[in-house]
């Protein structure tokens, strides 16, 4: 659009605006509410009088129009990881009275990654027609609050959440969406541990991942008839020694014997075997690589002694930074490993 002499103005990049006094060239001289000249680039200029005959209401449509377009420009400062290792929770915190029984629980969502989401939540119902709940959009790296609701409400509920992910401004990998069904019984809220410490709020809270990761997407690939034969399959396994579970504080366990991590498996190689039982392991690193000082318990066994050797030649390539040893003989016997991060 042509700048000339006596249009009204407003700037592209920063506030303000004035009538230009006049124009030299690519500059044009922007006089100012106080009457002061301000240089400015033809192209950083917005005219909000171009046409003499516009009326004040198409004058307040065009300025409505460039105030739209001002919002449209997102910039926030992504979080590294954020693209790579998308996460989206469903979370549940307690209400305003203390107790799950006698308060609401506070129901959000919470986008940890560096797109913008599209989200629906519905409600299925037993005929399998749904329900639309909420929708909307969650920014980049932000959490939302969707509604408070009583535990009894929210019991035998099965919701279906639907993710759309995408950028403003700018190129971005591509995401496919995300359809995920969760149920929600009430019994969960009621037992002791079920509100934890978390990375997001400062108190504790029920987080139900909407975005599988890598392991929970492998046990996903299994068949049902692969979980039908797990009777069978622990029959002809030999008894293995049972670790009893430590309390102390500050130390968590970790059992990698693959029937502590899937029902059966059948069809799995000796291969597919371990690299289930090495990405928990490097999920577990992960989710507490902040926690320093923590101490990990990964309780490997004994066995040909492979799943020992992987564990420990990712702690000497991958895990450089993390001290480990051999955890308690008296507990453990030479079955686990210890890390401390």
């Amino acid at each position: 659009m042509k700048v000339k002499a006596g249009d009204s103005v407003r700037f592209l990049n920063i506030s303000g605006g004035g009538t230009v006094a006049r124009v030299d060239g690519k500059l044009a001289f922007v006089e100012d509410e106080d009457g002061f000249e301000i240089p400015v680039l033809v192209n950083e200029l917005v005219v909000i009088n171009d046409a003499p005959k516009a009326s004040s209401g198409q004058n307040k449509v065009q300025e409505d129009e460039i105030e739209e377009e001002a919002e449209e420009s997102y910039e926030f400062t992504e979080e590294e990881g954020g693209d790579d290792d998308p996460k989206f929770y469903l979370a549940f915190l307690s209400g305003e009275k203390s107790g799950v029984e006698s308060g609401n629980l506070r129901v959000q969502l919470i986008n940890d990654c560096n797109y913008f989401v599209n989200y629906t939540v519905s409600a299925i119902r037993k005929d399998k027609q749904m329900d639309l709940m909420f929708n909307g959009l969650v920014e980049p790296n932000t959490k939302i609050a969707l509604d408070k609701m009583t535990v009894l409400q929210l019991d035998e509920r099965q919701w279906r959440v639907e993710l759309m992910f995408y950028k403003k401004g700018r190129s971005y990998t591509y995401i496919p969406p995300v359809s995920t069904d969760v149920k929600i019984k009430a019994a969960r809220f009621f037992k002791e541990n079920s509100f934890a410490e978390n990375d997001y709020y400062h108190e504790k809270a029920v987080l139900m991942p909407i975005i599988k990761g890598e392991f929970e997407q492998k046990l996903a690939q299994l068949t049902q008839k692969d979980i039908d034969k797990v009777v069978k399959e622990k029959e002809s396994k030999p008894v293995r020694k049972k670790y009893a579970r430590r309390d102390e504080p500050g130390i968590l366990e970790v059992d990698l014997h693959i029937d502590e991590l899937i029902d059966s498996t059948s069809g799995l190689s000796k291969g597919e075997i371990i690299t289930l039982q090495t990405d928990k392991f490097k999920q577990v690193m992960k989710d507490n690589a902040k926690f320093k000082g923590k101490k990990l318990v990964f309780i490997h066994g004994v066995g040909s002694g492979k799943l020992k050797t992987e564990i420990r030649k990712l702690l000497d390539r991958q895990y450089k930074q993390h001290v480990y040893q051999d955890a308690s003989f008296k507990e453990y016997g030479y079955g686990a490993t210890m890390v401390i991060i």
